[in-house]
């Protein structure tokens, strides 16, 4: 004599992966290109994040769109990184990249003294010229765009109408950072007086 039950045993999966090491920041400083490099290789590690899962396989994913546009080149992305089993649980992790510029402009050229003759009037276009020129100075800078200013007041008062300035020029990136460079601008008068006979 027999008799017989049936049974149906099910192995589900309801528990989500286990994230073992968390996603973590990074900041590099901006190349003027983008970083691309740093940033890629961050997303492809997660972060550096890590995760485990009893039943199966676990695979990353991200919500990266792009970086905020802040100074220069420079910017900022909050990332989630999210770790899926194969039965579709999920578990996450966040973390910010971040592109910063904290490097003073390159001074390529710095600015050069002027020495011009006295014209008597205080060598107005001379002296304007230097300044809009910023004495010949250039700089550079790998993240973002170099305005120049400069601390110009007045010259000395020599003899007659010549006198002389010490100008700093300053460099400025888009972030703020600064580089100078100084020079000296001279309105001398060596001609001697010129005498008219009657």
């Amino acid at each position: 004599n027999t008799s017989t039950c049936a049974q149906t045993i099910t192995i589900e999966d309801n528990v989500a992966p286990v994230i073992t090491t968390q996603a973590s920041d990074l900041t590099v400083e901006c190349d003027g290109a983008g970083n691309t490099t740093a940033l890629n290789g961050w997303l492809a590690s997660q972060g550096g994040a890590a995760a485990t899962d009893d039943c199966g396989n676990v695979t990353f994913t991200n919500n990266f769109a792009g970086l905020s546009d802040d100074c220069g080149e420079t910017g900022t992305a909050t990332v989630i990184f999210t770790a899926a089993d194969e039965c579709g649980n999920t578990a996450t992790t966040t973390a910010t990249f971040t592109i910063e510029d904290t490097q003073d402009p390159v001074v390529s050229t710095p600015a050069a003294d002027l020495t011009v003759e006295c014209d008597g009037s205080g060598n107005t276009a001379d002296l304007n010229a230097w300044l809009a020129a910023q004495a010949g100075a250039n700089a550079s800078d790998d993240c973002s765009n170099v305005t120049w200013s400069h601390d110009f007041t007045g010259l000395s008062n020599g003899c007659g109408e010549t006198g002389a300035a010490t100008v700093t020029f300053t460099a400025t990136d888009e972030c703020g950072n600064t580089a100078t460079s100084t020079a000296i601008f001279t309105i001398e008068d060596t001609q001697v007086p010129t005498v008219t006979c009657p």
